[in-house]
């Protein structure tokens, strides 16, 4: 990896810097009655799933995952195949283990991962943000994963909790 970041992959990491501080005041200012709530579907379905889990479940997915896309992020650039992953069953599988999480729990998650996928994202060479790779959904660049993937879903995520608490 490079020992200076590049522009482009400084920009991401500055993006993602945002959207984790973000969403963790965002989690920080949820009321006990706000972290049992129901999630809703935002903007839409995806995987073709509806979304039944609470708001604190859905904030532990999102701290649990962030780490698990960067890794398959990096898995691209090392030339390791992306196995296909059943999000349905992982998503359940993860709402089921962690029903009764705590937000001291995901808070600690979110702030613990923030400098390492930051320094992780930097260490990416701009040119291989647009190299395209193949991933179970069909060829993409790394930097439509970054954007789509990484910080996509933390947005949707982020729009799904907004939606439930109103």
């Amino acid at each position: 990896m490079a020992d200076e970041p590049g522009p482009r992959a400084d920009a991401f990491a500055r993006r993602f810097d945002a959207a984790q501080a973000s969403f963790i005041e965002l989690i920080e200012s949820l009321t006990d009655e706000q972290w049992r709530a129901v999630g809703r579907n935002y903007p839409e379905r995806l995987n073709d799933e509806d979304e039944r889990r609470t708001v604190g479940v859905i904030a532990h997915h999102v701290a649990v995952s962030t780490p698990w896309i960067l890794d398959r992020i990096q898995a691209m650039l090392d030339g390791r195949p992306l196995p296909p992953a059943d999000i349905r069953v992982a998503n359940a599988t993860q709402a089921a283990e962690h029903a009764d999480v705590t937000k001291t729990e995901v808070l600690q998650l979110l702030r613990e991962q923030r400098q390492p996928v930051s320094a992780a994202i930097r260490a990416i060479p701009d040119d291989r943000l647009d190299q395209a790779l193949e991933t179970p959904a069909g060829p993409m660049s790394v930097a439509q994963r970054l954007e789509r993937v990484l910080l996509g879903h933390i947005e949707m995520h982020r729009g799904s909790i907004e939606a439930a608490v109103g």
